[in-house]
């Protein structure tokens, strides 16, 4: 089983839709994916259930292939830093704005404070292909101390349709984009 631990210090970086997403991927290719949603506004779990996705909501003594965890949105959290200890993948979601990328190298202290032996990366989200800003995230990346991951998520808005319809509702390229992101990280 894999726990891979979803971050950042701040809200609206898409923590909580690339959960879920990076989840139903997974499901589609064929893995038992659990999901522990530490966020006190339960967002995860209220998609799950209303959208039946065929990612579980995590339960105790279930094993699972992956183990997702959606962390809340703060720092001094100890929902997070506990996320954080058990991991085996660290996933710091940011998008490239530059205040994100900010609040992002906070993030990147108490990722290296916690987390031990876990393999942990940025998965930049709501990137606009093709602009100034996407074609500086290595540099970006690597002012914050951690790999990036080669994959990155575009700005989308059926991603956020997916709250309310469903995995099944994002188009073929769309599904493609997330799985390929599911890949990498369950393999670097």
């Amino acid at each position: 089983m894999m726990n891979i631990v979803f971050c950042n210090g701040k809200g609206g970086a898409g923590k909580t839709t690339l959960s879920i997403l990076l989840g139903c991927a997974l499901v589609d290719a064929g893995r038992r994916v659990g999901l522990v949603d530490l966020d006190p506004q339960q967002t995860a779990s209220r998609w799950i259930k209303a959208t039946q996705p065929g990612l579980e909501i995590a339960a105790a003594g279930q094993t699972y292939d992956a183990t997702i965890v959606d962390t809340p949105p703060r720092l001094e959290s100890a929902a997070l830093h506990q996320g954080l200890r058990n991991a085996d993948r660290v996933i710091l979601i940011s998008s490239p704005s530059p205040a994100d990328l900010w609040t992002s190298q906070d993030t990147v202290g108490v990722i290296r404070q916690h987390y031990a032996g876990a393999k942990a990366a940025v998965l930049f989200n709501s990137v606009q292909r093709n602009t100034t800003l996407a074609r500086e995230l290595p540099g970006m990346g690597a002012r914050l101390g951690l790999p990036v991951l080669s994959r990155q998520v575009g700005r989308r808005q059926s991603y956020q349709h997916a709250m309310l319809l469903g995995w099944k509702a994002l188009d073929a390229s769309a599904r493609e984009e997330i799985l390929q992101v599911a890949l990498e990280i369950i393999t670097f």
